[in-house]
């Protein structure tokens, strides 16, 4: 439990709630903390030196974002999601990355654009090399460019809290062999279809790839399920 104290430091003008809650939600987007799994309240007052009642709140707030789940008289956990939740919050995601990149292709600017092909080559290159948390960042780094373009931040909170919900899941999705090279690929037709200013055709690109992702994702998934239920 340490990793959270050293690897998750916040300012000390944050509440000790804040850290809390800042450490433990990235544990669980990077799939640290897995869905299911338990939360101890007490070990994690301990790591943070601090009293139950901050935990506690860290905690509620956690659970108000989806992330975590109290169940009275038994314990708290890493929301773990069914099978048909995850699928809803995939077409959600699909539908809302669609958009943005539309919007992107729409508000696209030189600098920008220039980035964009910057983190491409990033995931190329870590496609490439199978470095498969390379690929993640890189992953980030470009979706991140295509929201700050899109220039709408109702539909970027949006997305970020689907893609939080989902985030333990798909890294999942890039178990699939040869995922990383068709996703780079995907990625290259997002960014030269927003380069053009073709906002139908970003949006289609964008539509595609975050559908390829999901299926791959669902696959895993339920395939997961079926072997945990023999």
């Amino acid at each position: 439990m340490d990793r959270i104290l050293s690897q998750h430091a916040e300012p000390a003008s944050d509440s000790i709630q804040e850290r809390v809650r800042r450490a433990l939600e990235a544990e669980i987007i990077a799939g640290i903390r897995p869905p299911g799994s338990a939360i101890d309240e007490k070990a994690l007052a301990q790591d943070f030196k601090a009293s139950r009642t901050p935990v506690r709140e860290a905690l509620l707030l956690l659970a108000g974002q989806g992330l975590v789940r109290i169940v009275p008289r038994s314990g708290i956990y890493v929301y773990k999601a069914g099978a048909a939740e995850l699928v809803a919050a995939l077409e959600a995601l699909v539908e809302l990355e669609t958009v943005l990149a539309r919007l992107a292709a729409q508000r696209i600017t030189g600098p920008l654009g220039e980035a964009m092909e910057r983190a491409l080559e990033g995931t190329h290159e870590c496609a490439r090399a199978s470095d498969r948390e390379g690929y993640e960042r890189a992953n980030a780094t470009l979706h991140e460019l295509i929201y700050r373009t899109a220039g709408n931040a109702i539909l970027v909170e949006q997305v970020r809290q689907v893609r939080r919900k989902l985030a333990a899941y798909r890294q999942r999705g890039f178990d699939s062999p040869g995922r990383l090279a068709v996703s780079a690929r995907q990625h290259a037709d997002i960014v030269e279809a927003i380069r053009q200013g073709d906002g139908p055709r970003a949006g289609e690109a964008m539509r595609r790839h975050i559908s390829a992702g999901g299926e791959a994702l669902t696959a895993l998934i339920l395939a997961a399920d079926a072997a945990a239920a023999d």
